[in-house]
């Protein structure tokens, strides 16, 4: 199995126990939410039910991802998961700026819950979603997934969700209960700039965003020391990069002795290519270009 291949197997997993938590957390707001006439409660189920949709975009994304180029596809499916990605992000505004509507109908005419079972369901919830965030955040920078870094993100905004919601079903028990919605308030506008952040991210990997300079740095590094090696004259011009999805693109430009022959820069090629995948076990494609010096 490739690096790319085990990256996609990790997005995978990190998105199947997203779906399964969302789906358990969301039942449980939702019933408790109606049951205790807690309205930030089941808001709040609203907001997990959606994580659960998002997490479902994040699997289908990198299931595609997976799919080998193609004739129509030649340098693979991998921004699949850029796609999903954004989708994720867009999702996560989208829910920020419902939840602020819903927080301003309700400054309206506020309800206080009848027990405090909402708000015992409501502090839980904040501690699950912040494991899943803190899971996910680090499997997604392990692998280098935006979609599932999006999908990590959209665990932290329920979870602050859930403190408005704990906020304003405290506030409600004692006596105040504009303090639910406006608590909700605060954290959907939060809500809403997280995934505006996020959708400006899946918007520059799909516009083939560079990696990361440290990344480029040792590509350049690799390529000086095989350089190093060669018994004629070459010398490195340039090193450029793409990030699509788990995977990178590299173009190196070399230099080289006019005299060569094909077989002598061939061999050069084979070394780079060799040594750059060594190395970086997500350089899914190396090109290299010679030119005369």
């Amino acid at each position: 199995m490739s690096g790319v291949e085990e990256r996609l197997q990790e997005v995978r997993r990190g998105a199947l126990i997203g779906i399964y938590g969302n789906i358990l957390l969301s039942v449980l707001k939702i019933a408790i939410g109606h049951i205790a006439s807690s309205w930030a409660l089941v808001s709040d189920g609203v907001h997990s039910l959606g994580d659960t949709v998002s997490s479902v975009m994040v699997l289908l994304g990198a299931k595609v991802a997976r799919k080998p180029p193609d004739a129509r596809h030649m340098y693979g499916h991998y921004k699949a998961e850029a796609l999903a990605g954004l989708g994720v992000s867009m999702m996560v505004t989208f829910t920020g700026l419902l939840l602020l509507w819903e927080s301003l109908m309700r400054l309206r005419n506020p309800e206080p819950p009848t027990s405090t079972l909402p708000l015992v369901v409501a502090l839980g919830t904040v501690a699950a979603k912040e494991g899943m965030y803190r899971y996910t955040l680090r499997l997604a920078e392990r692998v280098g997934s935006s979609a599932l870094k999006a999908d990590a993100k959209h665990h932290r905004s329920d979870a602050l969700s859930s403190v408005a919601a704990s906020v304003g079903i405290a506030g409600a028990l004692l006596g105040y209960p504009w303090a639910d919605p406006g608590a909700a308030l605060v954290v959907s506008l939060m809500i809403a700039h997280m995934g505006l952040e996020l959708c400006w991210e899946s918007v520059h990997e799909l516009m083939d965003v560079a990696p990361e300079d440290e990344l480029l740095e040792r590509v350049h590094e690799i390529v000086e020391n095989t350089l190093q090696d060669v018994d004629f004259d070459v010398e490195l011009i340039a090193v450029r990069g793409r990030k699509m999805g788990p995977a990178y693109h590299f173009d190196v430009f070399v230099a080289a002795d006019p005299e060569a022959r094909l077989r002598e820069l061939d061999t050069v090629r084979k070394r780079i290519v060799e040594g750059i995948r060594r190395e970086i076990s997500a350089a899914e494609l190396v090109t290299v270009e010679f030119v005369p010096m």
